[in-house]
């Protein structure tokens, strides 16, 4: 057992089901390599509000487990689904090969804000640690670029934020669809 961690991660099991690869109406967060668990429990919390979601982490990420994930998340892990992959390519091709659209969620030249973007429901948003940024191989075969214009002179926001500003679009969009 870790100290980072209240109870092994063995005992965590994750929350998911292959009824998600054929699932429609549900967006999945990507979060590759994310370096603080208190992002991971933060967009937990944030996917949670918009369920039904689905959670992928991948490379680095903390998974549930993990004391301060368990404790910023809230307890969501346990009913959020969720699935862990060692590498982001293995995420992003599952996505690709269930007909899901891939979003890169990343403040490029080639971006688009992420109100303008045209996305279905059941997208997979890709999310980069803060250091790196999106995984380039991966951003490569995204179908698309989104991001989050800011007007600070950082452009720094949390990229736990971005996914609750993505999450919220989504719950938007869903409630434009089905008032």
């Amino acid at each position: 057992m870790s100290e980072n961690s209240s109870f092994p991660n063995s005992m965590i099991h994750q929350v998911y089901s292959e009824s998600l690869y054929s699932s429609r109406g549900m967006p999945i967060f990507i979060l590759d390599n994310f370096r603080s668990a208190f992002n991971v429990g933060s967009v937990f919390r944030s996917v949670e509000s918009i369920s039904p979601a689905a959670i992928f982490l991948t490379g680095t990420c903390c998974r549930p487990g993990n004391r301060k994930l368990s404790h910023t998340s809230r307890g969501t892990f346990a009913s959020i689904p969720w699935r862990y992959f060692s590498e982001i390519e293995e995420a992003a091709q599952w996505v690709k090969n269930t007909g899901r659209t891939l979003i890169a969620v990343e403040n490029t030249p080639d971006a688009i804000p992420f109100w303008e973007a045209s996305f279905d429901l059941s997208s997979a948003f890709l999310f980069g640690n803060e250091a790196d940024g999106v995984n380039q191989n991966v951003a490569n075969i995204a179908d698309l670029r989104i991001y989050y214009p800011q007007s600070g002179t950082r452009k720094c926001i949390n990229v736990s934020s971005t996914a609750a500003i993505i999450a919220s679009e989504i719950q938007r969009r869903r409630m434009n669809v089905n008032p």
